[in-house]
Formats: structure tokens, sequence, C-alpha cells
């Protein structure tokens, strides 16, 4: 006897179900009404955004917070467009979603069509794989598919298109078995293993990719005395207050200590990193390839930009699990020393030091960015999360923020968007309601994505978003400084952080005072809080600023008389 059908819709609402997809960001249209009919009648969590940036955002942030997917929902044509940004964002920074979306217009016979766009030839570089759905029948094994390719080997989003017609039509849902993990490659993992027991000091450099097996890289790092550090998508794998840890000393871009760490290490063990631009330190890093065993769950990533001893193809948890099975019955390692990581540690912050330059934070001891960063960590639980957007106050994050656990922070890394704080902070709060949630941003991405407060208060969730106020686009304005000693364009009057907080149904509150008694307050406090910290110039950012202008001034007088 067969199965009683269901309409289309309903089909890729109990689908995502199936698949484990609980939430859906996006916006209703006219071409999605019967897809949001159902969804009122499905277990998932809808989420509506103010416009699709930021529900991709949304999307990302979740799955970079979880390891998870989230789906993705817009309409053809205008929706699918303002969506780009964000598959973008997740395409080079590695995360999974969902995007699903109706195909465009296509009447035979008909031109210009009413929002129609070669969706599929715009999405090709920004998604992982497409998918196009033209009857009901092919609802599920289309999506149940498309969650597969979205999440194997390096993560990344996948677009699926529905005809109209499949979404009225009726169909079973069928039963389909999900894909099984590949095997292990016993020989490569025996050939890594030769190596390491043969290796003396061991340095082990981890990425996103081994977030889901934070406690599996610990122990191997234990087991070999290694020396631990991280690209900035991976940092707290291993928590940067382990005494192995050098992921916080090396959170700046500088290389040349991290060079001398391999030079000293006589095997690199690389997991779930791609060696992105960000990911080597504008390719900076230097790794003799036969120093270097690289494990990553992408075979497109092995062998892309460095060369290996050992290349292996494997899930990050799996691979950790098999060789700290074998690891086990075989004597320990020498490794290095705590009181080397120490040394190690020092030699990596006095570089990272040298030459710095920063504003100065109001409402903080002496200004100090580190001690506005030392009060967020004293007021943030080790298990808490925070996320910034693209600018100014995510170096300084980077810099000074010690991450405690995995997915303990999250910045848009390889594609640098402003407005994905916001966005991808209620992600993250969707993700997981008990886990406090912090997004850092700069007055000017808050000009651009603070509307998005609005999903966040009334979808009632508990976020504190912490604003740094400085009338500028800071980071791009320093450049300047540094190159002319003017700024021009990025400077602006700034938004009513209190306005906007009370136009939106949030809390404000301003950092004077006892910086981390007033951060503590913020992220217990229910709802949405915005937290406004005061940025200016420092002493260092003068200097900066007079240098520049007089080099500027030498050259063009030098200049006037060589022409003369």
């Amino acid at each position: 006897m067969s199965k009683p059908g269901i309409s289309g819709a309903e089909l890729v609402c109990a689908t995502l179900t199936r698949a484990g997809i609980d939430c859906v960001f996006g916006l209703p249209g006219t071409q999605t009404t019967g897809l949001y009919e159902a969804l009122r009648r499905a277990p998932l969590r809808s989420v509506v955004a103010t416009h699709e940036l930021s529900a991709a955002m949304m999307a990302n942030g979740y799955y970079r917070a979880s390891g998870r997917l989230a789906a993705l929902l817009t309409i053809p044509g205008p929706g699918f467009t303002w969506a780009l940004t964000g598959l973008a964002e997740a395409t080079l920074d590695s995360a999974a979603l969902l995007h699903l979306t109706m195909q465009p217009a296509r009447s035979p016979g008909r031109q210009f069509q009413l929002q129609a766009l070669d969706q599929a030839a715009i999405a090709g570089p920004l998604s992982k794989g497409q998918y196009h759905v033209d009857h009901a029948a092919g609802i599920a094994p289309a999506l149940l598919a498309a969650h597969a390719l979205a999440g194997a080997g390096e993560p990344g989003p996948v677009l699926v298109q529905f005809a109209r017609d499949a979404l009225r039509e009726s169909a079973p849902l069928a039963d389909i078995a999900p894909p099984s993990p590949p095997p292990l490659d016993e020989a490569a993992l025996d050939a890594v293993l030769a190596t390491l027991q043969r290796a003396g000091r061991g340095m082990l450099l981890l990425g996103q990719g081994c977030n889901a097996a934070a406690g599996l890289a610990t122990q191997l790092a234990e087991t070999l005395s290694a020396a631990v550090v991280t690209t900035t998508s991976g940092r707290g794998v291993v928590a940067e207050d382990h005494p192995l840890s050098l992921g916080f000393a090396f959170a700046g871009n500088e290389c040349g200590t991290l060079n001398a760490l391999v030079e000293a290490s006589d095997v690199v063990l690389a997991i779930g990193c791609k060696f992105s631009h960000n990911g080597s330190r504008g390719f900076e890093l230097r790794i003799p390839p036969e120093k270097l065993i690289h494990v990553d769950a992408s075979a497109a990533v092995l062998g892309a930009n460095y060369p290996a001893r050992h290349a292996v193809c494997a899930d990050a948890t799996i691979f950790l699990a098999a060789l700290l099975q074998r690891l086990e019955t075989r004597p320990g390692h020498a490794g290095f020393s705590h009181d080397e990581i120490a040394g190690w540690r020092r030699r990596a912050d006095d570089e990272r030091d040298r030459r710095r330059v920063e504003p100065r934070i109001h409402g903080v001891d002496d200004g100090q960015p580190q001690a506005f960063f030392a009060a967020l960590r004293q007021a943030l639980p080790r298990h808490g999360c925070l996320l910034t957007d693209s600018g100014q106050h995510q170096g300084l994050a980077r810099r000074h923020f010690p991450v405690l656990c995995p997915r303990g922070l999250i910045v848009p890394t390889n594609l640098q968007s402003m407005g994905f704080g916001i966005g991808a902070a209620i992600g993250a709060c969707l993700a997981d309601p008990a886990r406090p949630v912090v997004a850092l941003i700069g007055d000017g991405g808050l000009a651009m994505s603070g509307l998005e407060l609005l999903t966040a208060v009334r979808e009632r969730l508990r976020l504190t978003v912490i604003v740094f106020v400085d009338g500028a686009y800071g980071l791009i304005r320093m450049q300047q400084l540094a190159g002319s000693g003017h700024a021009y364009g990025t400077e602006f009057d700034g938004v009513d952080v209190a306005a906007l907080a009370d136009a939106v149904g949030a809390t404000h509150v301003r950092l004077q005072g006892d910086a981390q008694a007033i951060l503590a307050a913020a992220i217990d406090a229910p709802g949405v809080t915005l937290v406004e910290v005061r940025v200016g110039d420092s002493v260092p950012m003068h200097w900066l600023r007079a240098k520049s202008r007089l080099r500027s001034s030498r050259l063009r007088a030098w200049w006037r008389r060589r022409r003369r």
C-alpha cells in the first residue's frame, strides 16, 4: 500500500526536520507564501529578518556557533541577490547552510519576465553545489543530498531551487538513509603515527575543522607535549589558558616568531585548516614540506597552498580518535616543556606588541584596549561566545581577548563583511539559547545593520551588543592617517545609540565606572542590551598622523624640486 502524499511545501518542511534542521531564516514574499504556510504548521522555528543579507549572516552564525546547519529561505530575484554577500561569506569561511529559493520565472515564449535572473550562474562561484527541483517527488532526495553535501568535506552553502509546481504537487515522504562517512585510510594513519613517533618536538596547527573535536585535540597535545597554535577560526579548540597553548600569543598577523617555532619543531601536524590567506598570515607562514602533516576533510584543500609529507583526507574527530587510540599504547614523547612554551609565549607577545598603534577606549583604566578586553573576559563565562563585525574592533578583539572554548570567537575571516556581527550573533543565540553571546561592532557597522536588533528583540533573545563609537570607519581611517596623515570619507556623525536602543525596544547602557561590573550585568540581563563604548584617538595615533603629514610634505617638496 503506497504512503499518502503531502504537498511539496509540506514535504520541504518535513524533509528539513528529518535532516536535523530546526531553524529557517528569511523573508516571505509572493513566490514563497505556500512555503510560509507550511512553516506555520511545522515544528521548525522560522525567523524573519529585516532583509535577506542579515538572514544569510544568521544562518552563517548559527553554523559557526554550533556546527549544525540552518536554512536560508528567499524569494527569487531581489531576495536572492540581497543574500549573495552572505553566501560569499559562508563559502570563504567554510560555513554550511542550505539556501532555498524559487526558480526564476520562465514562461515559454516570453522575454523580460518579472525578476528573472540566471540564478544558477550567479550563485555558481558562491555555492558548493546546486540542486534544481521540478516536481514534488524530487524534493526529499534533493534536500537530503544538499544537506549532506553542505556539511561534507569543506563545509559550505548549497543552493536548492524549486519550481512553483513542485511545491503545489503532492508526493509521499520517502525513507532515505543518511550517507555514511568515508572510512579512514589505515595506511595513511600508520604513516602519520610512525612520523610522530620518530619526532621529538611537535607543533599542532588547529583550524575551524577541529571545533567539534576540541577534547580530542587537547588530549593529543598533552600526549605529544606539543605546542598548540590555531588559526583565527580555530581559536579556543585548545583553551588559550592551557600551558601548551600559544593561540593567544599568535593572535596578531606577525609571523617571525611563528616561523621560528616551526624551525624549532620536528613536525607540524595541521588539522582542519585550509591555509587560506588569513590562516597562513598572508602566506608568510613557512613550513618545509618534509615537516608538514596535513589532515582535512576536504581533498581539495590538501596541497592547495602548502605541500605536505603526509596529506590525509579525514574528518578531524574520526582521525584524532583513531590516532589517540594507537598512541595510548606507545611510550610518551619528550615534546616541549611548559617552561619552553612560556618562553615562546613571551617572545610572541613581544613581537605582537611591537609598533602597536591603537585607539583609546574611554571608561577603562588608562584607556588601554587590553584593559577593556580583560574586563570583558572576566565578565563573559568561559563557555560564552564573542562575535565581531569587520573593522578595527575586530583586530583589537583578536589581539587582546583570550578564547577559552571552541567556537568562542567568531569573526568574518576570509571575506571580512561589515554587517556580519549582529546577524551572526542572532544565529548564535538561536543555535544555543543557554549560551551567553556578545556581539562587538563599530558604529559604522551599527549604521549598516542596526535595525536587525528588531529581530533580536522580536525573537526574545538574550544578546549583548557592544558598540565602539568613534564616528569613523576606524580601521580605514587609521590606514589613511598612516598613509597621508589625512582622513577622507571615513568620518561621519555617529548613530545615537541610546535613541536606537529605545526605538527597537532594547536596553542601553554606557561604559562608565566599573567596566567589568557593567559588562557582567549587561551579559546577565534578559533581552537585548546595547553597551555604548566611546573610542578616541590615542597619543600614538596623534604621532602617527603628525609623522605621516610631515613625510608627505617632504615628499611633495622633493618632487617640486625635481620638476624645476
